[in-house]
């Protein structure tokens, strides 16, 4: 069974736990300067977060109704969003230095045709662990955390966006409601919520959640046949 990390953060998550939320906050300035919310929606919003001071805003306005991809979209495309590699900087969790060095890295392997996340270079190069990661990642799209230790894949929820479709992109399905569909990811991607949003009835949302790509390989590998997949692996 899978768990909410919401609450379980690491001594680096609760070290930067304040940083991590005024990012997250940040969020509602975006959306209401855009018009996406109204001022009051943002201030019951604000006022449900003192309530539940684990979740983020972005959660909170989900919670609320509020599509999920909106809340992507502007964090997106909003100049006041900063990317991730200088989030992790900001958060002392990696110098600067440390990010201009792992971009070059990363650019050199793009030219070369080769694309490899931020993250897996930092772990690679060992400048940040894979649990520091995912608070940033979770903490800048204020997306919930979950902890996919132990859980076991579901294939008929899996085919609600498509088996292949959920190997090649890391996703694993949690649950598949008339509502919404929520999913996992290890790297949330605008083109990824584009596609399914597209396949989605009306009326249905999609809830992406955050969680270690380490963990959800080995949910994947332990349902499905290596080698039958070995094709798509090599395409991720």
């Amino acid at each position: 069974m899978y768990s909410s990390n919401s609450e379980s953060y690491g001594d680096i998550g609760w070290r930067h736990r304040g940083k991590y939320l005024n990012m997250s906050g940040k969020i509602g300035q975006i959306l209401a300067t855009k018009k996406l919310i109204t001022i009051s929606a943002l201030n019951e919003a604000v006022e449900r977060q003192k309530q539940e001071p684990n979740k983020y805003l972005g959660q909170i306005l989900i919670e609320m109704g509020l599509p999920q991809s909106t809340i992507m979209n502007a964090i997106y495309y909003s100049n006041k969003r900063k990317k991730l590699g200088q989030v992790l900087v900001d958060l002392n969790i990696i110098t600067e230095k440390q990010l201009q060095d792992v971009l070059f890295q990363q650019n050199t392997l793009k030219n070369n045709g080769i694309r490899v996340y931020l993250a897996t270079l930092l772990v690679k190069n060992k400048m940040i662990s894979e649990e520091n990661y995912i608070h940033a990642l979770s903490a800048h799209f204020s997306m919930p955390m979950v902890s996919l230790k132990d859980y076991k894949v579901s294939p008929s929820l899996q085919k609600a966006i498509g088996e292949t479709y959920a190997f090649r992109n890391r996703i694993v399905v949690l649950g598949n409601s008339p509502e919404r569909i929520t999913l996992v990811t290890a790297e949330p991607h605008l083109s990824a919520f584009a596609h399914l949003e597209k396949a989605m009835p009306p009326g249905k949302h999609i809830m992406f959640c955050i969680a270690k790509a380490s963990e959800i390989d080995d949910c994947l590998d332990e349902k499905y046949d290596t080698y039958q997949h070995a094709a798509l692996r090599d395409m991720r």
